[in-house]
């Protein structure tokens, strides 16, 4: 194996407060995951809502953080060492008690030696708690792991205090990737979560799409499906951050070919003036 070769992902969301769309974006790299036939396993932290495990819940799985917080941290970091690629949601603010687990055994080095790496996934805010922690977070880890900069500008819509902050450049030098999660459209949101209040379980957008039993609106489908199509085509430039290397190196980045420039339009050009 090379230096620089990855034989195991851990991807993990780091935040602050609830609202980012950590689990959305969790959710479509799963599902974008399991389109480019890599195979992975979830893990569900977040007690308080479960929508990682409700929404893809052959894949991903509740995993109870009880009283004994860094014991039960620590004994699900030992089953990421075995799967190829493994998700985290956590719930908010447990991105410090993951730190403190993985300093407990020094999992990096462990799982470095496994041919392992892992992604941190960071959503900025216009928030000085937010902001902060994600440099606690970033000075916690250093290059030790990966990070994947998300902005979901449906969910937060300015990120003033770190564009073109010093927290920005130092992710930028430590190499980290940038995914801008596409916005879906209201009318889209708020039809599936109706279908999902009507099966009484989670939906995702890939099965709102492919299940044809299922009683989507046919305009609502064509959304999701145009959005499940932009967002993995942002992911695939990306996939070396979230994937195995062998599987990272099969995805060919699905560029559209660029379209023929148009011609400005001549005002007039297609009129015929010689009979004015």
């Amino acid at each position: 194996m090379s230096k620089n070769e990855v034989k195991a992902r851990l991807i993990g969301a780091s935040a602050t407060k609830g609202g980012p769309g950590k689990s959305t974006t969790l959710g479509g790299i799963g599902q974008w995951a399991t389109q480019r036939e890599a195979s992975w396993v979830g893990w569900d932290l977040d007690g308080d809502h479960r929508t990682f495990s409700r929404t893809l819940p052959d894949e991903a799985k509740y995993w109870e953080i009880g009283a004994e917080a860094e014991d039960d941290a620590v004994k699900l970091l030992r089953r990421c060492l075995a799967s190829p690629l493994t998700l985290i949601d956590p719930r908010a603010h447990m991105n410090h008690l993951l730190i403190r687990a993985m300093g407990l055994i020094r999992f990096q080095e462990m799982f470095a030696e496994q041919g392992g790496r892992v992604t941190a996934l960071i959503f900025p805010q216009d928030d000085l708690e937010v902001m902060t922690d994600i440099d606690e977070t970033v000075t916690a880890l250093g290059d030790s792991v990966d990070y994947l900069i998300v902005r979901n500008p449906a969910r937060i819509p300015r990120t003033r205090m770190f564009d073109d902050s010093e927290l920005e450049a130092e992710l930028l030098r430590l190499g980290a990737g940038c995914l801008e999660v596409p916005s879906l459209l209201p009318l889209a949101r708020n039809h599936l979560a109706s279908v999902e209040a009507h099966l009484g379980r989670g939906l995702s957008a890939v099965e709102a799409v492919a299940n044809r039993e299922l009683p989507i609106d046919g305009m609502v489908r064509i959304i999701v499906e145009d959005w499940i199509r932009t967002f993995f085509r942002r992911l695939d430039p990306i996939a070396p951050l979230l994937l195995p290397s062998e599987a990272a190196a099969t995805i060919a980045e699905t560029t559209s070919p660029a379209s023929p420039t148009a011609s400005p339009i001549k005002r007039g050009a297609k009129i015929n003036l010689n009979q004015l």
